[in-house]
Formats: C-alpha cells, sequence, structure tokens
C-alpha cells in the first residue's frame, strides 16, 4: 500500500512537472520586427510642357516599418515612408492596432492603408513588381491611401478560403500626390488636363480638407493560384473647392462618390498575372463625371530576373488615356533590387516617352 502511494505520488510530481514544462513552452516572448528601405530613382521624360526639367535624380522615398506583438492576440505596426515635398501627417502611413479575437475575427483601429485590392500589395517599393505604380493606385480619385479607421477582418477556410475586411473612419483628402525624380508620377490626370482644357481642376487646398468614408473587401482564393477579389468605397458628401476654367475664383461644389472594383491576380509556377477595374460614381453639383480606371501586368520570374509589361486605361475629369509599360526587376540578394523600365502615354493631345530606373536597398 505504501509502494502504491509513492508511485502515485511519483506519478503527480511527474505530471506536475511536465505541466509547468508545458506552461512555460506556452508562455509568449514579445516579438518586435524593424526594417527599412532606401529607394533612389531616376526618371526622364521627352517633352513635358511646363516642367522645369524632363529629368532627374531624387531619393525616391525611404521607409521604416516597425511591429511589436507584447501578446499572441495584440499587435502594433508603425509605418512611415519619407516622400520629398510631402508632409509629416502624409509620411505616417500606418499607425495602428490589431487585437485577434479568433482567425474569423479581428479589430484593428488607428492608421492603416485601405484594404481595398490592389492598394496593399503594390504600395511600397521593395514589394512592387515595377519601377512605378499603376495609375489607378498612384491617383486617389477613387479612394484615398489610408484611413484614420476600424476595421473588422477575418478569414474562413483553408485552401479554399474567403476573407473580408469592412472599415469605416475619416481621412485626408489628396486627389492626386505627386511621386518620382521629376514628380510627374500622380500627376498624369492634372497634367493632361490642363492640355485639354478641362471644365475645372481642383484646388490645392482641397489636400487640406478632410471627409468621412466607409467600405469593405471580400476576397476568394484557392491557395496560392488564384485570388479574386470585390471591393466598395463609399465618402461622405462633402464640399470640393475648384477653379472653372477661365475664372481663378475658388469655387465650393457638392460632391459624391461612390466606388467599387473588381481585380484578380492568378500564379502558376513562376508566372504571375494581374489585374483590376475600378470605377467610381462621382457626381459634382449633380453632374456626373466618369471616373474610371484599369491595368493588367503580366511577370515571369526567371532566377533573379523579373520581366514585366503592364497595360493601362485611365479616364478621370473628362480625361482619358492609356499608359503601356515594359521592364525588368534584378533582385540579386534580399537587400538590393534594381529596376529599369520603359513607359509610353497615349493621349489625343499629346503621347510621351519615359525610362525610369531605380536602386532600392532594404534593411
Amino acid at each position: 500500500m505504501r509502494t502504491t502511494k509513492k508511485q502515485l505520488l511519483l506519478l503527480m510530481a511527474v505530471l506536475a512537472f511536465g505541466g509547468i514544462q508545458i506552461n512555460a513552452q506556452d508562455q509568449w516572448e514579445p516579438q518586435t520586427k524593424i526594417s527599412g528601405y532606401i529607394s533612389t530613382e531616376f526618371n526622364y521624360f521627352n517633352e513635358l510642357d511646363d516642367y522645369d526639367k524632363e529629368y532627374g535624380v531624387a531619393l525616391s522615398e525611404a521607409g521604416i516599418l516597425a511591429s511589436y506583438q507584447p501578446t499572441k492576440v495584440v499587435s502594433l505596426k508603425m509605418v512611415f515612408v519619407y516622400r520629398p515635398d510631402y508632409s509629416i501627417d502624409q509620411m505616417i502611413n500606418e499607425a495602428n492596432i490589431q487585437y485577434r479575437l479568433s482567425r474569423n475575427l479581428n479589430f484593428k483601429a488607428g492608421r492603416f492603408l485601405t484594404p481595398l485590392s490592389p492598394m496593399n500589395t503594390y504600395y511600397y517599393a521593395p514589394v512592387n513588381i515595377s519601377a512605378t505604380l499603376p495609375v489607378l493606385i498612384s491617383n486617389h480619385e477613387f479612394f484615398p491611401l489610408n484611413m484614420d479607421a476600424v476595421s473588422l477582418n477575418g478569414k474562413f477556410g483553408d485552401d479554399v478560403n474567403m476573407s473580408y475586411d469592412v472599415f469605416a473612419g475619416g481621412y485626408n483628402n489628396s486627389m492626386w500626390l505627386n511621386t518620382g525624380a521629376v514628380g510627374f508620377f500622380g500627376n498624369e490626370v492634372s497634367y493632361y488636363g490642363e492640355l485639354l482644357h478641362s471644365p475645372f481642376t481642383v484646388d490645392d487646398s482641397y489636400k487640406a480638407t478632410r471627409n468621412l468614408a466607409a467600405g469593405g473587401n471580400i476576397r476568394f482564393a484557392y491557395q496560392d493560384y488564384i485570388n479574386v477579389g470585390l471591393g466598395v468605397f463609399n465618402s461622405k458628401k462633402e464640399k470640393v473647392p475648384a477653379k472653372v476654367i477661365g475664372n481663378s475664383t475658388v469655387l465650393l461644389f457638392d460632391s459624391e462618390r461612390f466606388s467599387y472594383g473588381l481585380d484578380a491576380k492568378f500564379t502558376y509556377n513562376n508566372t504571375q498575372l494581374t489585374g483590376a477595374i475600378w470605377n467610381s460614381d462621382l457626381t459634382i453639383n449633380d453632374i456626373y463625371i466618369d471616373h474610371k480606371g484599369a491595368f493588367i501586368e503580366l511577370n515571369h520570374a526567371l532566377g533573379k530576373v523579373t520581366p514585366y509589361v503592364r497595360y493601362e486605361d485611365q479616364t478621370s475629369f473628362y480625361v482619358e488615356f492609356q499608359r503601356y509599360t515594359g521592364g525588368l526587376m534584378y533582385k540579386p540578394n534580399f537587400e538590393t533590387t534594381v529596376k529599369c523600365e520603359y513607359l509610353h502615354y497615349e493621349q489625343e493631345v499629346q503621347n510621351l516617352d519615359g525610362f525610369v530606373a531605380s536602386l532600392i536597398y532594404s534593411f
């Protein structure tokens, strides 16, 4: 009987010790990740009207990405991206906290990129295959770059899965934000609008205003092969400052916007086909303004070199143009990325050709 008690006590001790070991393994170690990149860029364009220079070299952007996860269910994220002539507020791309209730439901609050494809995939230079962003992304007529908002998001399924993200909050208005060594990217609509004598132009004071909006995105995917998303963005009616051609007076126009789009990505081995199409039902003083944009891009990785081609069609504020892009991305190692590409703009008043080369160092 005494032996049995000893054995029982020994068994309890082993189980208790094992439990301590298991609990010790389950204890969460806070995780901190800090990374960044520096991107330099060379631009050349032929015959740009009203630009001081047709070529230039510049530090196009530099980013710091930091995340901290104190527990398994809480994560904080901060992304600061320097761009020439941007305000400090515009450089704070992300600053948010997310609480994971389950795989199916997460709650996020703060500033984050609008979860509407293809913004999250293409915005930061190291993860963008091409040297330039699609016009659909660099112009913000359809939805803003980021928002100060709350988000509910989650995912269901494994090989075949569905994910969602719904959000609501406020944002800084910024119809166009120029980028690049020459400052032409993001300014294409305004540039061609002046050449075409567009009926009106949005005043720069628009960038200093804020608005409220809500939106959402739902995605369906099969492993890494197919990913299809549907997105909507609806902003509150607002007063937009604009100038009518021939009149220097800034007038306030009533404006409403509802944007919706479809995107898809198909991947097989080293080949990837990506595309998106967005429409915006924009009205100004009850006058409908046609806004639509689309692009399709094909790339194929050949070891450390990835060639790519892209076609785009953009219509904004009575201005329609097409852009053709072809280039190469060379990534000899994780830290270094080199991109070179040729661009051709087609528009009835002026065709443009450009060349872009960029060197990105990641750390």
